[in-house]
């Protein structure tokens, strides 16, 4: 009998698993967050380097390193626990192909991210437009990144601190989470009354 129920909700817990965010999974563009909150709310560090580093045309050395549901990207002085600027969206979202040459821009998680290779990655705030040449150079992008992803070029925004191509005062941090299974309410429902058919058919075999 308990050998069964068990065997009932563990087939029952992988049919109706549904993904959940990390703990902290802030909305849109922010900054000046310390680095614990992240580090703390279920997110790992995948890469830092340097803003003078190039992350490959197209950001295979961030991404090859990054593989988790969830992508964060932040930047900072170098070694500061203080991210400057930040958004985290589901990695497949973050690095929708929004085209090269482009002004384009995807929603994603109350920010707008743009990415393409030979072209540049990032995000501003949701209000915010964007001038992609190849980073943006919107003067008006206040909580906003910028990486070139032409191969060997770094660079080249932190909110409005910009022309960072050489600079190795200031880091591009990126930061992983993967989406924990947890049961549906729906499931657990159908758990219940799973559980209610076996004990109820178990007392008509004694009875």
């Amino acid at each position: 009998m308990k050998s069964k129920i068990a065997t009932l909700f563990a087939t029952l817990a992988v049919a109706g698993a549904a993904q959940a965010a990390p703990t902290y999974l802030p909305v849109g563009a922010q900054t000046n967050v310390n680095i614990n909150n992240v580090l703390n709310g279920g997110w790992t560090q995948c890469y830092v380097g340097t803003m003078a580093q190039a992350i490959g045309s197209a950001a295979q050395n961030v991404l090859s390193a990054c593989t988790g549901d969830y992508l964060m990207m932040a930047g900072r002085v170098t070694g500061s626990n203080t991210l400057l600027s930040l958004a985290a969206a589901l990695r497949s979202e973050a690095i929708f192909n929004t085209g090269s040459n482009t002004n384009n821009t995807h929603v994603a998680n109350g920010a707008n991210w743009y990415f393409s290779a030979n072209w540049s990655w990032g995000f501003t705030a949701l209000n915010d437009a964007v001038n992609l040449n190849s980073c943006d150079y919107q003067n008006s992008s206040p909580m906003s990144m910028c990486l070139h992803t032409l191969d060997g070029v770094g660079g080249y925004r932190i909110n409005d601190i910009v022309d960072l191509n050489g600079s190795t005062a200031y880091q591009k941090i990126f930061f992983q989470a993967s989406a924990a299974q947890v049961p549906e309410p729906a499931t657990l429902a159908l758990a219940g009354l799973a559980l209610i058919g076996v004990v109820a058919s178990r007392r008509r075999k004694s009875a």
